[in-house]
């Protein structure tokens, strides 16, 4: 059996929770990553996790809140195409590098079968510091962004 091994793509998911507020109630948590190869995909590497505390509130049981970050890595490839672009041009333009976002959101049920749930998100980098197409010297990135949602489901 061959001990070494090369490997051209990696990828893993982790996942898990935990219920210690009780049957319906509970702190769970997730966590992902991805490992791809550089040389032919734009993001090389993902993480992102979160977690969701639920039935915290005698008052509010169906309730939930929760927090994740996530985290883009732009790959080597796109990154040299970007210092390319650079030499070629003349022009700073940004080289891309990451993206970020945080999330947090509460869901409040409002009525049986009604949620409304704010979320809020901070993206750090939006499109992996790519270039702000509003800027006629194309060497600004596009800047870091708040981003104020609601969603509202209804269940019949």
């Amino acid at each position: 059996m061959p001990t070494r091994m090369v490997s051209h793509f990696a990828s893993t998911i982790r996942r898990g929770s935990s219920g210690t507020l009780g049957p319906d109630k509970g702190i769970g948590f997730f966590a992902r990553t991805s490992i791809s190869p550089s040389d032919r995909n734009l993001i090389s590497f993902y993480l992102d996790g979160g977690i969701q505390v639920s039935g915290f509130s005698a008052e509010r049981p169906d309730d939930r809140f929760g927090i994740a970050m996530t985290y883009a890595r732009i790959s080597d490839g796109a990154r040299g195409l970007d210092r390319d672009v650079q030499l070629f041009t003349g022009i700073q333009s940004p080289i891309r590098d990451f993206e970020a976002v945080l999330e947090m959101t509460y869901l409040a049920m409002v009525a049986p079968g009604v949620a409304v749930q704010p979320v809020f998100q901070y993206v750090m980098h939006p499109a992996g510091g790519a270039v702000d197409p509003n800027d006629a010297t194309q060497t600004k990135r596009i800047k870091d962004a708040a981003v104020f949602g609601v969603r509202t489901t209804i269940n019949f």
